[in-house]
């Protein structure tokens, strides 16, 4: 099986799709590949792995991938053509928020101050080839991963990945920094002087990992943020993806058509 297969999945999806579970399998897998393509995760255009493939990776009969890829053509998530095989109909389109620097950033350090994170993962790491597509690097460039789980008087409220670039001779950011400063804070320590951040919000249906961590239900709607760091060289520098329970968590930004500070 080719290799790009097994990266649409993360392992803990793979192994999602159980049968002693209430919900039946081909529903399990439908809502597992409709999350991922909702969430762009799996992009405009992109070929789907076949029936067989599908099987052989979830461990399931190809009755199953078939009705789950049907259940996605029916809601022209997908487009199935006979001897083409299946593609993804859907595109995202995201709104882009755009902010003045100095207010989101006094903001971004004030929620970090006043939560406390648990860090789930932390190595350094070949970036992705979305990652790499959204940092703008060449394939293969070593970012620091990151997976932290944010929390507010000790209840779970946000699940972030990020993946920071790898600048010439620096340290992998230490998971002590990750839990007792804020992220801008390594970034000044890092050298790093940002000039822009962009953000994405969205929504999207929680995923196996994101569920365990935020206490979710496997498919629970969960908000959902994209945000690009941006240095004065114009290059992204950090890429975080983060996903939050709404009830837990809401995104207020406040702006002034008077507010002329520059960053």
């Amino acid at each position: 099986m080719d290799e790009s297969i097994h990266g649409l999945f993360s392992s803990a999806e793979r192994r999602s799709i159980q049968s002693h579970l209430a919900e039946p399998l081909y529903h399990q897998l439908y809502a597992l590949l409709r999350r991922k393509i909702e969430a762009g995760e799996i992009p405009h255009q992109h070929q789907l792995p076949s029936e067989i493939e599908l099987a052989q990776l979830f461990d399931v009969s190809r009755i199953t991938t078939k009705r789950a890829l049907d259940e996605l053509a029916r809601e022209q998530l997908v487009e199935r053509r006979r001897g083409s095989g299946t593609h993804v109909k859907h595109r995202v389109q995201h709104k882009v928020l755009r902010a003045p620097l100095l207010a989101m950033l006094e903001s971004l350090t004030v929620m970090g101050h006043v939560t406390t994170v648990d860090v789930l993962e932390l190595a350094r790491i070949a970036a992705p080839a979305a990652v790499a597509r959204a940092m703008g690097l060449p394939a293969g460039t070593p970012v620091d991963h990151a997976i932290r789980v944010r929390r507010c008087e000790g209840e779970a409220f946000a699940y972030y990945q990020s993946y920071t670039l790898v600048l010439p001779q620096s340290a992998l950011i230490s998971r002590k920094a990750l839990k007792t400063q804020t992220r801008l804070e390594i970034f000044r320590q890092l050298g790093i002087k940002l000039a822009e951040v962009d953000q994405v919000l969205g929504a999207a249906a929680a995923g196996v990992d994101v569920a365990a961590a935020l206490a979710l239900p496997i498919g629970a709607p969960v908000l959902t943020l994209e945000r690009s760091y941006i240095d004065q060289d114009r290059r992204v520098v950090d890429y975080l993806i983060g996903q939050y329970r709404p009830d837990r968590f809401q995104y207020q930004m406040r702006m002034s058509a008077t507010d002329r500070r520059k960053s």
